[in-house]
């Protein structure tokens, strides 16, 4: 059975940009050990669903074992997406979100059967440093001659330590790999880089870059052809499961919808306790900690979450036994993680309402190094800022290296500029060291922050650019607009923004070409960022009109 929680394997993550030009496997330094999870891999239809991550499905009259797979109208897009990525030379990473029991790991682990079942499957724990592995897997290429398929369920509780970056997702293509990965939808929403979710006062970096990948989304609630397709089966539980439209079939067989009742349920059937130690489980996890969790971990959290005011909580053991006490013959609420004690909440159960204040602590005293930084991001997302510094300093310090990005980061929320500096240095020492985010948002310090430093700025931009950075083009551009004689080279990077579909740049150039008095063009590129909703430019293009009313009637031609 593939164990994804325990590993051998512990470091720190990174972060690249977009990959450009040759790219070359980096084998594992001499003598490295190479981890059981590698040597064990097999070809993909030896693995069972449930090794690979299925919840378990309710018994019944035909046996306790998973049903017959019922296809899903998501099927040929993960078909697609995962034979591109096989073709492609950089490999890639297939996403699969969706809710808790929505059925996103089984369609995943089917659509790897049908299109790549002659590939080798290797299932990393979740602790595994995953930059060695393009150098493991091409040392025995042999094994796999047809590739490999490197397995990440839950993908979120592999990030911290995994160092997966876009440009080590191109090395484990380039060795013959293909990532494919799920993720709960609430998880991949408080993880991906903010500016994905509309937050522009956030770089592109806060969050994880691999989370920028469009994900192919399983819906928990069936359509009406699907529903069809399960009352044909020929397994009783499913055809039940498919009557019922208030729940998806996954989930029910899943025994979700028996759970979540019970939990909540908890604090009037005389057990407030047992309900607080799995909100505090639930909470954890919420705030970031994607480790299992021992029961101490779990007790110190658990009394932000008794009812208010108490009912007299039962004794602790006799709460625990409530809690871990398996449903239907399927699930506790609690579930065990691995062989060493620990425990993670049954993850249907829905996280209720804001993270305590307590919760946040016994995350920051909870989580390994791995898991402040998700602790952190998390927290930022949560507007928890307080918090997210907390998590991200000390790691800062030490030189880690996103670490030094986050914090650099929260110090440019604080008020004043009196942390200027300082987060001048921590995105330079991350920017020598190949964070490109950092190469992009020091840049922006320098032109924004600090009149007189053009120059500075303008060789971070360049730095960023080199590196793949598409915003860095248009910060550049505006960099050089502003710069008497260099209107020309301004002009020409906001086009070359514009190519790669940067809409903020039709502004600037219209900004630019108004300056330098052809206006005719810049009205023309006004209009144009207009009609996009730019609401500065739609503006500048009334005050223009209003200035000469000869063009009104053209404008509106």
């Amino acid at each position: 059975m593939v164990d994804n929680r325990t590993g051998d394997i512990h470091g720190t993550s990174i972060q690249a940009g977009v990959i450009h030009g040759s790219l070359t496997v980096n084998t594992h330094l001499p003598g490295a050990p190479v981890p059981g999870w590698v040597e064990v891999a097999m070809p993909v239809p030896r693995y069972g669903a449930g090794e690979l991550g299925v919840h378990g499905c309710l018994p019944g009259s035909e046996g306790v074992g998973l049903p017959a797979y019922v296809v899903r109208d998501v099927d040929s897009e993960l078909d697609q997406r995962l034979s591109a990525a096989a073709a492609s030379p950089r490999g890639g990473l297939v996403l699969v979100a969706g809710a808790s029991t929505a059925g996103k790991t089984r369609s995943l682990v089917a659509a790897v059967g049908r299109t790549l079942p002659e590939r080798m499957l290797v299932a990393p724990p979740e602790d595994a440093d995953l930059r060695p592995l393009p150098g493991w897997l091409a040392a025995r290429a042999e094994r796999a001659p047809q590739g490999w398929v490197v397995w990440l369920d839950d993908l979120d509780r592999h990030l911290s330590a995994s160092g997966l970056t876009p440009a080590l997702i191109a090395e484990l293509g380039v060795a013959g790999g293909v990532v494919a990965a799920t993720i709960r939808s609430h998880q991949l929403e408080a993880l991906r880089p903010s500016v994905t979710d509309g937050d522009a006062s956030a770089p592109v970096g806060v969050g994880y870059a691999v989370l920028k990948s469009l994900p192919v989304v399983v819906e928990r609630r069936w359509n009406t052809q699907e529903r069809e397709r399960a009352r044909a089966s020929e397994d009783e539980r499913v055809v039940q499961a498919a009557s019922d439209e208030r729940f998806g079939v996954a989930e029910q067989l899943a025994a979700g919808p028996v759970l979540e009742p019970i939990w909540l349920g908890g604090p009037d059937s005389g057990h407030p306790r047992g309900y607080a130690l799995v909100a505090a489980a639930v909470g954890l996890a919420q705030a970031g900690v994607a480790s299992p969790l021992t029961r101490e971990q779990i007790y110190a959290a658990h009394t932000a979450y008794l009812p208010d005011p108490p009912p007299l909580p039962e004794e602790v053991d006799r709460a625990w036994a409530w809690a871990i006490r398996q449903r239907s013959g399927l699930a506790g609420l609690l579930v065990p993680a691995d062989h060493e004690g620990r425990w993670r909440a049954f993850d249907y159960l829905t996280p209720q309402g804001h993270v305590p204040d307590a919760v946040w602590r016994t995350a920051l005293d909870t989580a390994s190094e791995q898991d402040r930084i998700a602790v952190g991001v998390t927290a930022r997302s949560f507007e928890q800022d307080d918090i997210a510094e907390e998590a991200f300093r000390p790691l800062a310090r030490r030189g880690h290296l996103d670490a030094m990005f986050y914090y650099a980061f929260q110090l440019s929320l604080r008020p004043g500029q009196g942390w200027v500096w300082e987060a001048i240095e921590l995105y330079e020492r991350a920017a020598g060291r190949g964070h490109v985010e950092a190469m992009f948002e020091v840049a922006e310090l320098y032109a924004i922050e600090l009149p007189g430093q053009e120059l500075i700025a303008e060789y971070w931009y360049s730095d960023a650019i080199d590196h793949g950075h598409s915003e860095a083009v248009y910060g550049l551009a505006e960099l050089l607009a502003e710069e008497r004689g260099r209107e020309g080279e301004a002009e020409s990077w906001y086009r070359k923004a514009l190519e790669q579909g940067d809409k903020d740049a039709m502004t600037g150039l219209g900004r630019l070409l108004g300056k330098v008095g052809r206006k005719k063009e810049a009205l023309d590129w006004w209009r144009r960022a207009a009609e996009q909703g730019d609401t500065h430019a739609m503006y500048v293009l009334t005050e223009v009109l209003a200035e000469e009313p000869g063009r009104e009637k053209a404008a509106g031609d």
